[in-house]
């Protein structure tokens, strides 16, 4: 089955700070999350930096197993392993459990030079395989603040 989209607004803030050391240049990436539905709640939060062949979900694409656990039960196991073995750089549940409406969660996520693209993901509750989520996001450059408002996607499972 394919992801289609959903109308619900989440709010992505990612600021980009660059530091250098003498053989890596590193990226500090400050990320807060910000759940702007009304009476929805966000299961725990999985996000990466990747490369640009990495993806945790393609729009138009048939789900994969792993996304499919976490859109039916908030499952993030099987994308942090697929993630971790392509050395991503993964931040796993931030918040500490649920997000619930009107709340934010901001962690940071250190991510090296190789890994260029952000992705991020989180089931919508109560939904059956609802999920909010960012694919691909390429990671900008230059330091500074940018925001992203994220689609809901059906995971059409």
């Amino acid at each position: 089955m394919k992801t289609t989209t959903k109308n619900i607004t989440t709010l992505l803030s990612v600021s980009a700070i660059a530091f250098a050391s003498s053989t890596v240049m590193a990226q500090d990436l400050s990320i807060t999350v910000t759940n702007l539905t009304q009476g929805l709640h966000f299961t725990p939060v999985i996000t990466a930096a990747h490369t640009s062949e990495n993806h945790m979900f393609m729009v138009g694409s048939a789900a994969t197993p792993e996304l499919q656990a976490m859109a039916e039960g908030g499952d993030i196991s099987g994308l942090a392993s697929i993630l971790s073995n392509a050395d991503a750089n993964i931040s796993e549940n931030p918040a500490g459990g649920l997000l619930a409406p009107g709340m934010s969660t901001s962690y940071t996520l250190t991510n090296d030079a190789a890994n260029t693209h952000l992705s991020m993901t989180t089931m919508v509750l109560p939904s059956n395989d609802g999920f909010v989520g960012l694919d691909g996001w390429k990671i900008p450059t230059e330091a500074g603040t940018y925001t992203i408002m994220l689609n809901a996607y059906d995971a059409g499972t």
